[in-house]
């Protein structure tokens, strides 16, 4: 029987045992075990949709190719650690589409990839794959066309317009390049009353005026000069009555709304022209003041009316009754609307009044009967300048009054002092 021999260990080396190594092993992976599920309780795995993710434009790896139309967005749901899931936004995902394949015109179906932050990875994109069309990328030069916005008021109107640049060059997949009808330049003149330089930008247009957006045009903006000028000329209206008042009465004073009106032709003949005149308005048998809205007559055939649109104007003529003209001197003030807590002062006290009516009329007029009055309704304290209304009797009407308004201090009423008790309350009052 062969007794086994021990190797001696070289002189130097340390020898550990097999068994301590396997304890070290098992140490170490628990200790990743346990760090592991640490981790995940703190910071547990979590998933996110997000929506409407664009797809960033891709270059195709032939320079003369280009994709038509829109590409649009994508619906991605990502899975990670909360802590960055939680902080993504969308600007952190580029959703791109895989060309790699596409090397001529045509319709392709090609996947969609996305670059993510590290630790996070894609459960589903939405939709995986994306149909495009392919075009040639052509290039045509177009001539630009001035398209110009009139203002609505009609006091003003475009003059000179000069673009810098008369063609424009509009880039694109050759399809979409050759739907270009023409190209237009929008020009708005806002509220300027002066001439203007602006940067402009140019729409390419397809059949019945429809805009291209997936064309490029260059320049993109058209530095531009705009003449602006202004419209016709301003005349005054004057009021065209026929007929008489009923008996006894007659016209008063009248007014036209608007005063005048903005007229439109050529120089020479509005040079000419100082007034325009209403169509006749009939007072006839009239007891009562007339409010009209009529046209403008008489214009040249060459000259239109800008502003009113519609050509007409409103006429006021009052109508009253004859009689005779008389000043009241020293009818007192009425303020009225006095505010709680608040007290009057009106300066002056009493004004003049002048009225016109039928002689029997004036003679039967008494005290009180004509009431100048100030309305301070909804003022505050302090000093008011207040216009004046007259109320007057029926068969009276009142001109103006003199002077038309008064000044109202409006003040807080003081308050009541209490009485002085006389002895023999105060005594009672003492007595326990």
């Amino acid at each position: 029987m062969r007794t086994p021999q021990t190797r001696p260990a070289e002189p130097g080396r340390s020898q550990i045992p097999v068994d301590a190594v396997t304890r070290l092993f098992i140490s170490l992976l628990i200790a990743l075990l346990l760090w592991g599920w640490v981790t995940t309780q703190r910071n547990p795995t979590q998933s996110r949709t997000i929506a409407e993710v664009p797809i960033a434009a891709p270059q195709l790896p032939d320079a003369d190719l280009q994709i038509g139309g829109e590409l649009g967005t994508v619906t991605l749901q990502l899975e990670g650690p909360q802590s960055v899931v939680e902080g993504i936004v969308r600007t952190d995902l580029e959703p791109m589409l895989d060309l790699s394949g596409v090397s001529a015109p045509g319709e392709h179906t090609v996947p969609v990839v996305v670059s993510l932050p590290p630790a996070v990875r894609i459960d589903r994109i939405d939709p995986p794959r994306l149909s495009i069309v392919v075009d040639e990328r052509a290039v045509r030069t177009v001539p630009l066309e001035v398209e110009r916005e009139e203002p609505d008021d009609g006091t003003r109107r475009f003059g000179e317009i000069t673009p810098v640049v008369s063609e424009v060059t509009v880039e694109g997949p050759r399809r979409l390049v050759d739907q270009v009808e023409r190209v237009v330049l929008p020009v708005e003149m806002g509220e300027r009353t002066a001439d203007f330089t602006a940067q402009l930008a140019p729409v390419a247009l397809a059949a019945g005026d429809q805009p291209i957006p997936e064309v490029e045009v260059r320049p993109r903006r058209v530095l531009t000069t705009v003449e602006v000028e202004a419209r016709g000329r301003s005349v005054p209206v004057l009021i065209q009555t026929v007929g008489s008042p009923a008996p006894g009465y007659e016209l008063g004073d009248d007014a036209v709304d608007p005063g005048s009106v903005l007229i439109d032709g050529p120089p020479e003949v509005l040079a000419s022209m100082v007034s325009v005149l209403t169509e006749p308005v009939s007072v006839d048998g009239a007891t009562a003041s007339i409010s009209t809205r009529v046209a403008l007559t008489g214009l040249p055939g060459e000259v239109g009316v800008v502003e009113p649109a519609d050509g007409q104007v409103t006429v006021v003529i009052q109508v009253r009754q004859r009689g005779v003209t008389q000043s009241l001197a020293e009818q007192p003030v009425l303020v009225t609307g006095v505010g709680p807590g608040l007290e009057a002062i009106v300066q002056p006290r009493a004004v003049s009044v002048v009225v016109v009516a039928a002689e029997d009329a004036l003679a039967t007029l008494r005290a009180g009967d004509v009431t100048p009055r100030a309305s301070v309704d909804g003022l505050t304290a302090g000093i008011h300048q207040v216009p004046l209304t007259v109320a007057v009797p029926s068969g009276v009407q009142w001109i103006r009054a003199e002077p038309a308004a008064v000044r109202v201090t409006l003040r807080p009423v003081a308050p009541t002092p209490p009485a002085e008790a006389t002895p023999e309350e105060g005594e009672r009052r003492e007595m326990p």
